[in-house]
């Protein structure tokens, strides 16, 4: 069983991928000049979600983290992001 799974559905239809505990999962949503990735691990037997903004698809790759979820649901925002965005 697999730790993690991505949902992605576009004009070309509905797409699956699975994740393990030591791969973990990378995905990304870009628009022309913002997106957003998101990052799931699992560190010390949870697993965690950190979300990131991106310049999209015709900028540099630069992320910027915006909230890390825990395995509990606690919602951590990076008190930086505001300043850095």
């Amino acid at each position: 069983m697999a730790q993690f799974r991505a949902i992605i559905k576009g004009q070309r239809g509905e797409a699956s991928r699975l994740g393990s505990k030591n791969s973990g999962m990378h995905v990304e949503c870009n628009g022309w000049s913002k997106g957003i990735t998101v990052r799931a691990t699992h560190e010390n037997g949870k697993d965690y979600f950190q979300v990131y903004v991106t310049n999209g698809s015709s900028a540099s790759r630069k992320e910027t983290l915006v909230l890390t979820i825990t395995e509990n649901g606690t919602v951590v925002v990076n008190p930086d992001f505001p300043a850095t965005n």
